[in-house]
């Protein structure tokens, strides 16, 4: 109590209200001393009044500017009535003990009830000294006038002193508060309602004391529209604070802020000094509203009192007003956490993204050439995974991806940065690392993915290719992101499932594959390709049957061999575009061919199984057949696309099928063969790869194994081609040994351009050609380069 006490007196402002409060005290003390030496006329007129002025002093008038409020009452009122009906000093000493007991029941601070105890007294002896000294007779309009004048030396008295206060307290101008805009208002409100105490005189001193009553009604009308108008005020100026708050909110850039900005405004408010911010509820008699910030459980709370301005429940809701202010503005600050959040970061894997990887990347660079240390850029790329969400969708690709993500967080430290860039495509940010380290972590990747993953009861194998770039003085964000990247190209061109160190090397010849990945989507988008075709006969009699198409490419006046293209279309997707081309193609050539052929022949045509995934590729298929008039139409897939398993291809085939168009597996023998794979697809050929057929002239084991497959396919009612004759011992075994029906090789024929088919095609039909079918127009041996079969 005494370090509270301490505290008060330390301003000016409380000594300047503890001397009106002495002040007050000493008028008091000496009414209540002149009432014992003359006694008490009327004592019980004074003592009944007690009450009334503790009820009046409810109901004050408050005139409020900038920080501070001044309260002006109406209970004087009661005051004029006792100077009318008893002596001064009685009167005195009864409004001395109303003001007391007024300032004891209510829950103000103590310095300001002891300053409203002093100023009561002050204005009181004030107003009593003026009645005394310009009253006339009792009843007269002097005595009135007396009324009037002791009125507004009261007010003025109660209004001056607590302008000075407030200004010391506030430091604020004196002149300001004293020429407050309700200041007139107040004294016309004033003085007349302090004349009613005149009224209550006359009537108990000239007509009968029940007559009293009939003020009540006046009396009570008047301190309610007081207090209407002292709260609607209140409640305009709280509406201006809200509102500032509100847009005040939406300035604030972090949760301090609007924490700071929420207190601040509170007190503001309600007028009150004791706002704080906890974490426990209201307790008792206390108000309180919850702040709901999204993060932890908050309270503001505040003393709940009933003031002239206010009430508890006032007081409550306009708290919960502030806080949906501040409520507002978490939200917006979450709001843009998580639109901020959601730019920088993956949707799927929470990961950062492409943008915060090369800012961090950037500040990475930043740092180890302070530091004199090293960092590493790794870009992993998984092999072959889209064929896993062609097979199982893309609900499942996604789960596959997100456990890639929690694979490679765990393979480096928690300070290394891990986004993922976009498909399956990974990078991974290593800071103040060695060489040996970075070889760890991607020797660690590796491993860690090689377990594979469960997809839909399936076990699929994983591997990735990574590139490794580090970083140095002349590098940037973007150029390291780059280097990684021709790395990680570089590793899959050499068998996947590995990681490359950047190299200057690397760039060019990545530089060199971009710009024949663009030269490429240009001649095929121009239809800018040509084709040759390879017969296939009958080995028995050497008669042509049917012939392959195979597309070839010249590119700048540069023959770009056949498996290079290829493979170039595959990895970037132009494939299903090369194969429409080579279709259409063969389609224009049809006709001629069937013409020159004189009878039945098939074209063979290439088809990747991204084509067959193709919602058109029926379509397409069927407009092609209509441009080739007699000729038939072979579809040839390679074993190795795997297409088994896969719903949209084996719908596809089956549909084909049944329309009579046949397909043909080529290079059977290797990945994934099987006796139940050709059962399951709609078959009609197969193709031996020409790695069976190579040494079946001098290899026993050989021979036998190319029997094998043809008796099984012969089994399955199937016809096989035999694909690699280039010797005519190799034709001689075929025909003695291996009794397959077909055969197709550069001993028989060469692939050749339209024009020398045609002709080739005229003159198999002819008697003398049958009779030498290891005659196929060419003297020159062929060269080991060119037996490598394309689509």
């Amino acid at each position: 109590m005494a370090r509270r006490l301490a505290a008060l007196l330390e301003s000016r402002s409380s000594w300047f209200d503890l001397g009106v409060f002495a002040a007050g005290l000493v008028l008091a003390a000496y009414a209540a001393e002149r009432v014992l030496v003359e006694g008490a006329p009327g004592h019980w007129l004074a003592v009944a009044c007690i009450p009334i002025i503790v009820a009046i002093a409810k109901f004050p008038m408050v005139l409020d500017r900038g920080g501070g409020g001044i309260e002006v009452g109406f209970d004087s009122a009661v005051l004029m009535f006792l100077l009318c009906s008893t002596t001064g000093h009685v009167a005195l000493l009864a409004w001395s003990l109303g003001v007391l007991i007024t300032q004891l029941s209510n829950d103000k601070q103590l310095l300001v009830r002891v300053f409203n105890v002093g100023i009561g007294l002050v204005g009181g002896a004030a107003a009593t000294g003026v009645f005394h000294l310009v009253t006339g007779d009792r009843g007269t309009l002097g005595e009135l006038l007396a009324v009037a004048l002791a009125a507004f030396v009261y007010f003025a008295t109660d209004f001056l002193l607590s302008a000075v206060s407030v200004a010391i307290e506030t430091a604020t101008s004196l002149a300001g508060h004293l020429a407050q805009r309700g200041t007139v208002i107040a004294v016309a409100c004033f003085v007349p309602f302090d004349c009613l105490g005149y009224l209550g005189a006359v009537i108990l001193n000239e007509l009968q004391a029940w007559m009293l009553v009939l003020l009540i009604l006046p009396m009570v009308t008047l301190l309610v529209a007081t207090r209407a108008v002292t709260r609607g005020a209140e409640n305009s100026r709280r509406l201006g604070v809200l509102f500032d708050a509100a847009v005040r909110a939406q300035t604030l850039s972090d949760t301090r802020q609007v924490l700071d900005a929420l207190i601040d405004d509170a007190q503001r408010l309600l007028r009150i000094g004791q706002v704080e911010l906890r974490s426990a509820p209201p307790g008792t008699q206390e108000i309180g509203a919850q702040l709901r910030d999204g993060q932890v459980e908050r309270w503001i709370v505040a003393p709940g009192r009933h003031r002239a301005r206010s009430t508890s429940s006032a007081d409550q809701q306009a708290l919960e007003a502030m806080v949906a202010v501040s409520s507002d503005a978490f939200a917006r600050l979450r709001l843009t956490d998580d639109m901020t959040h959601l730019a920088r970061h993956d949707l799927l894997t929470n990961l950062p993204n492409r943008g915060l990887l090369l800012d961090r990347v950037g500040h990475a660079l930043q740092m180890s050439q302070r530091r004199d240390t090293r960092i590493a850029l790794l870009f992993v790329d998984l092999d072959g995974f889209k064929p896993v969400n062609d097979r199982f969708g893309h609900a499942a690709g996604d789960a596959v991806l997100v456990d890639v993500a929690q694979r490679l967080l765990a393979c480096v430290r928690q300070s290394d940065t891990v986004a993922r860039l976009g498909g399956d495509e990974f990078a991974l940010l290593l800071e103040d690392v060695n060489p040996a380290e970075v070889s760890s972590a991607c020797e660690r990747i590796l491993s860690s993915l090689s377990r594979g993953v469960e997809v839909a009861g399936h076990e699929l194998s994983l591997s990735a290719s990574i590139g490794v770039a580090f970083g140095d003085s002349t590098e940037t964000a973007e150029s390291m992101l780059r280097n990684a990247d021709l790395a990680m190209y570089e590793a899959k061109s050499r068998g996947k499932n590995q990681y490359v160190e950047y190299e200057r090397a690397i760039g060019r010849s990545r530089l060199q594959r971009l710009e024949l990945v663009e030269s490429l989507r240009s001649s095929v988008a121009a239809g800018d390709l040509t084709l040759v075709y390879q017969p296939v006969v009958r080995a028995s009699t050497g008669r042509i049957i049917g012939v392959e198409a195979l597309a070839r490419w010249c590119s700048n006046g540069v023959n770009v061999p056949p498996d290079v293209f290829i493979k170039v279309a595959e990895e970037t997707g132009l494939v299903v575009a090369l194969g429409d081309v080579v279709l259409d193609l063969a389609a224009r050539d049809a006709s001629a061919i069937a013409e020159a052929a004189g009878g039945d022949v098939t074209i063979s045509v290439n088809i990747a199984a991204k084509q067959m995934r193709e919602p058109d590729f029926v379509a397409k298929i069927e407009q092609a057949r209509a441009r080739m008039g007699g000729a038939g139409l072979v579809l040839e897939i390679t074993e190795r696309d795997s297409i088994a398993n896969d719903p949209a291809s084996l719908e596809a085939m089956s549909t084909l099928a049944a329309r009579g168009v046949p397909f043909a597996i080529d290079d059977f023998g290797i990945g994934f063969s099987s006796i139940g794979y050709l059962q399951d697809l709609p078959v009609q050929i197969i193709k031996t790869d020409l790695s069976f057929s190579e040494s079946i002239d001098r290899d026993e084991r050989s021979c036998a194994l190319l029997c094998s497959i043809t008796m099984m396919g012969q089994a399955l009612g199937l016809d096989v081609v035999v694909e690699g004759i280039e010797r005519a011992s190799q034709l001689q075994h075929l025909q003695d040994h291996v009794h397959a029906p077909y055969a197709q090789g550069y001993l028989m024929h060469r692939p050749m351009p339209l024009e020398r088919l045609l002709e080739v095609l005229a003159d198999n039909r002819s008697p003398a050609a049958l009779a030498d079918p290891q005659d196929n127009g060419e003297d020159r041996p062929v060269p080991p380069t060119a037996r490598s079969r394309t689509a």
